[in-house]
């Protein structure tokens, strides 16, 4: 049993003759140079696509044809706006092939960046085509992308391929002998190990060289390959010696955890500093974002990085259905492409806040909102933009702006003063915490102390306020989340009695039921504790 847990923890961990995949602690920031929007590109940088690992799978068959589509423009002028009201009728097609064919028609129209269109193809297009949609156009394009439009690319191309990474291994076939195994590990899985985390370690390397987006993209996708090793490798079927033996299978997939500890944590390192990277970029809803917080979740169940979200906000007013054309774009386009397309627009009217906080706010457009003096309506609504941000990132520094902006916005009377108050109130709560993901994850169970000051939700709660049955529940849940270190029955019991007050104020059906399962879980806890 040793010699075979000993030899696939060696090639898990890459040590026998591999390369370990290395991750920064911390992305460097981008230059001021590359840092906003419309800057000239810097010349000494080669647009040219790095060759793709042997070990790579090519792409799907579906990829190839997504390159080729008009090569002149289609009815859009020379002007921003034309190229606007184009891409706007482009996004608003629900057939994927439709919807890129007219994103490909827009791609020679004067009025948008050189490459922004192709990238925001590949963003659309299904993620293992990323470096089919941009590789040849990176080729044709020398010298005329800016600094931060050409690193996207290159990341959507290195997210491509690492995305097809860890996905189909070797496949042992009957009868499943220990002896057989024990050759399979050896020899088919243990190559296979080798040369796909050698490509993720290639990969990765070429990926931290660029700036901003791309570098983000491609981190993440870096320590999602990596952090599917965990699945693939224990998906791998046992012989019937230790499938039969309920001790002996405990004792492999116990050794098998052990060996694939080290390489899971590389790939939370890497998805960490790909979600730190997008939450500068102002990253709220992305496709990407998720998969990285789901996995993150499921590998470390102890450190939920998804565990704000259980938290209850106000509901959001609804999109307009009819909402003016950069308003649609806005609700459409990914925060990166926005910071862009609608650099020209004002972030501080409420139609197009609310628009923005679908998918983000770009950096550009928040340092505006920061610097502008924002109606008690626009005010709400970039204290919950900044809320979610720091739901999404656990970044302390986004609960603290948000609890300056509610601030300057509470004093008044209203609806939206009301909301401005749970806000601030919240965000109060819980910006003493991590400064981030990262800090969140490696600290362990106990969070900093200087979070849980619920003293304003408290406030709310026993207030006539509408919003006093969202403030109780999220009271409640902030001190979860921050228990006392010596386990307190007493402490529990508070948290029962404090939950089923916010069931009976809230008025959602949901929330309710959330509220009481809570109290219910709380009280028992307390007993247990007891008992114990």
């Amino acid at each position: 049993m040793r010699p075979l847990i000993a030899g696939l923890s060696c090639l898990l961990l890459v040590g026998c003759g591999g390369a370990a995949t290395p991750q920064a602690a911390t992305p460097p920031q981008p230059t001021a140079a590359s840092a906003e929007p419309g800057l000239p590109p810097d010349p000494a940088l080669s647009p040219a696509l790095p060759p793709s690992p042997e070990s790579v799978p090519p792409a799907p068959a579906e990829c190839r044809a997504l390159v080729s589509g008009p090569s002149t423009s289609a009815g859009c002028g020379s002007d921003a706006a034309s190229v606007r009201e184009a891409l706007a009728a482009a996004l608003s097609q629900s057939n994927p092939a439709a919807r890129d064919a007219a994103l490909s028609a827009i791609e020679p129209c004067p009025g948008v960046h050189v490459g922004l269109i192709r990238g925001l193809r590949a963003e659309l297009a299904p993620v293992a085509c990323g470096d089919t949609l941009v590789g040849d156009f990176l080729e044709r394009a020398p010298g005329e992308l800016e600094p931060l439009v050409q690193d996207a690319l290159v990341g959507l191309a290195l997210a491509g391929r690492l995305h097809r990474l860890v996905r189909e291994p070797p496949v042992i076939t009957p009868p499943f002998t220990k002896v057989r195994f024990s050759e399979f590990l050896a020899g088919p899985l243990g190559n296979w190990v080798k040369r796909q985390a050698q490509a993720i370690h290639d990969i990765a390397v070429q990926g931290a060289a660029l700036e901003g987006y791309g570098k983000g993209v491609t981190a993440v996708e870096a320590g999602l390959a990596d952090m599917r090793f965990v699945e693939v490798v224990r998906e791998v079927p046992l012989p019937q010696e230790l499938a039969s033996d309920q001790e002996l299978s405990d004792v492999y997939y116990m050794a098998l955890d052990e060996a694939l500890a080290p390489r899971k944590d590389r790939g939370r390192d890497a998805a960490l500093v790909g979600l730190k990277v997008l939450a500068e970029v102002g990253v709220l809803n992305d496709p990407r974002v998720h998969r990285a917080r789901e996995l993150l979740s499921k590998l470390y169940s102890g450190r939920r990085i998804d565990a704000l979200d259980q938290l209850v906000l106000p509901a959001l007013p609804p999109l307009a259905p009819n909402a003016a054309q950069d308003a649609s774009l806005a609700q459409a386009l990914p925060t990166f492409y926005a910071g862009f397309i609608l650099a020209h627009v004002d972030p501080s009217a409420p139609e197009m806040l609310r628009a923005l906080l679908a998918r983000g706010i770009p950096t550009s457009l928040r340092k505006r909102l920061d610097a502008s003096t924002l109606s008690l309506e626009a005010r709400r609504l970039y204290a919950r933009a900044l809320v979610e941000l720091g739901q999404r990132f656990w970044r302390s520094a986004d609960f603290a702006r948000a609890a300056s902006v509610s601030q300057l916005g509470s004093d008044g009377k209203g609806e939206y003063a009301d909301e401005a108050r749970l806000l601030g109130a919240l965000a109060s709560a819980l910006q003493g915490g991590p400064k981030d993901a990262a800090e969140m994850m490696m600290r362990g169970p106990f969070l900093p102390a200087g979070m849980g000051n619920i003293k304003g939700l408290d406030t709310i709660a026993r207030s006539k306020s509408p919003f006093a049955g969202l403030a109780a529940f999220d009271a409640a849940f902030v001190l979860q989340l921050v228990p006392p270190v010596d386990p307190d029955p007493a402490f529990w019991d508070d948290l029962g009695q404090r939950y089923e007050r916010a069931s009976k104020l809230l008025s959602d059906a949901a929330s309710k039921t959330r509220a009481q399962e809570y109290a219910t879980a709380a009280r028992d806890t307390a007993k247990a504790l007891r008992e114990k």
